[in-house]
Parts: C-alpha cells; structure tokens; sequence
C-alpha cells in the first residue's frame, strides 16, 4: 500500500507542475512564431533616396495591417534605401535585411548566397495593335506588323535593334532579317548607335542577341557590340531614332517600343514630311522596323533572405508577405508607395525566369 501511495503522489505532482507550467504568470513566456518585432525592408538606389523614402513611408503600416490579417503581429516595420545596389545585396545576406526591392542584376547576383525570389514585379507590358503582350520567342513578326500599344502587365521587356527600311542599307538587312539570311559580317558593315554601356536595352541585352546568334551561339568567338567596327554609344533613344530618321546610322538599339513614343512620331514627321503628304507613308511605324529581339530584361524584384540566414523568414511568413504586397499593390496608395520604381503588380514567379540576367552577367563578367 505504501508503494502505490508513492507512485500516486508522484503522478499527482506532474500533473500539477504541468498545470503550474502552463496556467502560471511567473513563468517565462514561449516564443509566438506569429510575432515579429521588426521587418526590415532595403531598396536599392535605382531612383534619389529621398523620393523613395517619402513614397514608401506609408508602407509600414500597409504590411503591419496585412499581415495582421494572416495572423501576425508585427511592433515595427524598418524601411531604408541603400548607399548603392551592393549594400542592400550584402546586408540580405548577412541577415541585417529581411525583404529587398532589387533591381535583377543584383538579385541574381546575390541568389546563390541565400536571397530567394518572393515576387516578381510588374510594369506596363508592350502589344500589338490588338493589345496582346508580345513575347520574345515570337521574333520580329509581330513588331513588324504594325503599331505597338501599352497592353497588360509584363514581368519585363525586351531589347530591339531597329532599322529604317526606306534607305538602302537598311532595306538590306531587314529582307536578309526575314529570309534568315543575315550575317555578322552584314551587320559589322553598318553604323550603329547604342545608349550607355551599361544599358540594359541599349547595349546588354542586344550585345547577348549578337553574341547568341552570331558568336559563341554560333560556334564563333565571343561577339558583342564592342566587336562591332562602326558604333557610336552614349545616345540617347530620341537622338538615335532622329540619326536612324535620316540617315545618320544604320541600325539603333533600344527598349520595345521606341517607336511608340510621341517624340519619334514627331521625328518621323519632320523628316518625311513630304512622304506623309503624298500619302507614302503615314507613321513612324511604316519605315522604322525591328530586325532582332532580345531575351525580356526581367522587371525588379522583391526578394528575401532564407530561412538559413533567417530563421523567422519561414514558408508561412514568406507566403504571408507575398499575399500582402500583392494585395497593397492593387490599391492605389500601395501603387504610391512604390511610385518610383513604377510597379504596378506584383505575380509569383521562378528564380529560372531570370536566367536571361545571369546570361547578361555572364557575357559581361570581365
């Protein structure tokens, strides 16, 4: 009887220190997964910090209240931008950033070190006449066959070198263009004008469209822009579509679409003013063609750091933030929040679709 006393009293005290644990105030609180003393959110430098500061100011209290819904609690919510693109990248990686507004160069740069991909974003795409985005893969047809328009969203766009079909040369390399009979050498023979070296569409990305189609693409040595015997660069896209107007370069190379821009309507009517009154032609559209197209130059990024390098950036977190800022960029204080980077959506996405970013890097590494 003694013994059974003993082993009752001894089930009676766990019970009861397990009632004291869990009902008792004097014992230290768990830590709540749902709690988070503060997010901290780095832009890069793409636009004057000021501007961006003051746009994003009020995004603190968007995410809090976001998140509230999901079921998190969140004290603060930090905003900075970085001294230059580099020091928002490092500070993800060393875990002082939670959350980055990245320009792709500087997400892909960063990715292998443990910052992931949690949202692509989303600009005014480009289209046909009909208002369907027109894509990469689909080549030049469909930018030849008449005007562009802003149509939908795009998680990016893409490069294009232009050519004036009513002169000579530039005739020439459209028809070699469409019958695929285009050479480098064809295009070593022309004049070209670029915008800054460290232009997206107006050097990167068509040099990877040289360098795909007619160098290490084509089993040759590398061939960019650079290889090229006859460029002009640091132009800017209105005075290269004016050069390409009349006569002063062969091809140009720039964003999709150029040509819908009112200056180049206005450039193209005073230079065929004559033709227009005739009836020849009526558009910038009818002479201006496309005869290459880069891969899309993929939009910013909203990106975070993993799990390892943070531990509370967990799968529930991370889907609880991309619920949120797609549902604050569809309201229009949440499209000023983030005015300066023109983002106006927000859409899942895959790390493989900037793969055209690393290739970009790749080429340009040394």
């Amino acid at each position: 009887m003694k013994k059974l006393f003993t082993i009752l009293l001894a089930v009676l005290l766990v019970f009861g220190l397990t009632a004291c644990n869990n009902g008792g105030g004097n014992e230290p609180e768990t830590v709540d997964d749902k709690h988070l003393e503060n997010l901290s959110i780095a832009f890069v430098p793409s636009k004057p910090a000021d501007a961006i500061l003051e746009a994003a100011e009020p995004l603190k209290q968007m995410l809090i209240d976001k998140l509230a819904e999901k079921g998190y609690t969140v004290d603060n919510v930090d905003i900075s931008v970085g001294t230059d693109f580099a020091t928002v990248g490092e500070g993800m990686i060393s875990g002082t950033i939670d959350i980055g507004f990245l320009n792709s160069s500087t997400y892909v740069l960063y990715q292998p070190d443990g910052v992931e991909l949690l949202l692509i974003a989303l600009r005014t795409g480009v289209g046909d006449a009909n208002g369907r985005i027109i894509m990469p893969e689909e080549g030049i047809t469909p930018w030849n066959e008449g005007i562009t328009t802003d149509s939908g969203l795009a998680n990016g766009y893409s490069g294009l070198a232009f050519v004036n079909i009513a002169t000579e040369k530039g005739k020439e390399l459209y028809d070699k263009t469409v019958a695929g009979t285009l050479t480098w050498e064809d295009l070593d023979s022309a004049s070209w004008e670029t915008s800054s070296v460290t232009s997206g569409s107006g050097y990167i990305y068509p040099s990877v469209w040289l360098n795909n189609t007619f160098g290490e693409g084509a089993g040759n040595e590398k061939r960019t822009i650079a290889n090229l015997s006859k460029v002009v660069t640091d132009r800017s896209y209105s005075d290269m579509m004016a050069s390409l107007l009349t006569g002063g370069c062969d091809v140009f190379v720039g964003y999709a679409d150029v040509r819908k821009d009112a200056q180049s309507q206005e450039n193209f009517l005073a230079a065929y003013a004559d033709e227009v009154a005739a009836g020849t032609y009526e558009n910038v559209y009818d002479i201006i063609k496309v005869i290459a197209v880069s891969d899309f130059i993929m939009n910013d990024c909203i990106a975070v750091t993993n799990e390892e390098i943070n531990p509370k950036m967990t799968a529930e977190l991370k889907t609880a933030l991309q619920e949120s800022f797609m549902e604050i960029i569809e309201t229009d204080e949440g499209k000023a929040a983030v005015k300066p980077y023109s983002h106006i959506g927000y859409a899942l996405g895959d790390d493989s679709e900037y793969d055209s970013t690393r290739a970009a890097a790749a080429l340009f590494a040394e």
